[in-house]
């Protein structure tokens, strides 16, 4: 082995490439949690010396998946890497996504667990997985439930674009089928800013007197939500658990949303 190898901590030709393949794949993963970086700073964040820095990333660019911004004299995710979380957005079915993540919520906390996707202003279940507990939900797949009084609703609510929740709140407020008024729209406003400062939604016997849930919001890659899941029971059991479960549904649904390609904004 030589002075070199020893030097790099990669050893042979087998673990030299091993090497330089985990720190590329490192580099890529930063750039893109980053949302754009320059070497030195790629080189401290990574504890890289500067030339391999600058080494690994001209690779990357030369291979199309680091693009330079001259501008902000930064690096950013290039074309390869683009087609590349296409086609990992493009095999990725929603249910089958998520069925692993109720499952194991289901497992935690022997409760029913719901998958819901938004469908004009209501929240329609597509899935579903049911814990050892007695259920209180009894809708069937394909049947929907309100926006504005379910847990599922107002995590959704709680997770979109603040343009596009004014939009929503108006047709709410507009719709002959839905109570919320020009009086009241300002309550679900404040239960809207609750649910987000908190990260998970409640629902304490308001859309159904025997049961109270808790929910939280999925975004996929483009960073809009896409589902909700919720955890639901029987209103005397469920209602002392909702604080306890709901962090817990909010965590699941970060790791789901992770696995369809989110990035949180950088703070």
């Amino acid at each position: 082995m030589s002075e070199a190898e020893r030097a790099d901590g990669t050893g042979g030709t087998g673990e030299r490439a091993a090497g330089a393949l985990d720190r590329g794949l490192a580099i890529l993963t930063h750039v893109a949690g980053a949302r754009g970086a320059s070497t030195p700073e790629i080189a401290r964040a990574l504890g890289l010396t500067r030339s391999t820095a600058y080494r690994l990333v001209d690779r990357l660019h030369e291979q199309g998946w680091l693009a330079h911004d001259p501008a902000a004299g930064q690096w950013r995710l290039g074309a390869a890497a683009v087609r590349l979380a296409s086609a990992a957005v493009a095999s990725t079915n929603l249910r089958d996504a998520a069925a692993p993540a109720l499952r194991k919520l289901a497992d935690l906390t022997q409760e029913t667990v719901s998958l819901g996707v938004p469908n004009g202003l209501t929240m329609v279940f597509v899935h579903r997985e049911r814990g050892t507990r007695p259920a209180a939900v009894t809708a069937e797949l394909g049947a929907s439930r309100p926006l504005h009084s379910t847990s599922l609703g107002r995590a959704y609510l709680a997770a979109l674009p603040q343009p596009k929740l004014e939009e929503t709140l108006m047709e709410l407020v507009r719709s002959p089928l839905s109570p919320v008024t020009a009086a009241t729209v300002s309550e679900l406003h404040t239960e809207i800013e609750r649910t987000r400062e908190r990260g998970w939604s409640s629902d304490l016997r308001e859309f159904d007197e025997s049961s109270c849930c808790c929910g939280a919001a999925v975004y996929d890659h483009t960073g809009l939500p896409v589902a909700c899941i919720s955890v639901a029971g029987v209103a005397e059991r469920m209602e002392p658990l909702v604080a306890t479960y709901g962090p817990v549904v909010a965590q699941v649904c970060r790791e789901l949303s992770a696995d369809l390609g989110y990035l949180p904004p950088a703070s």
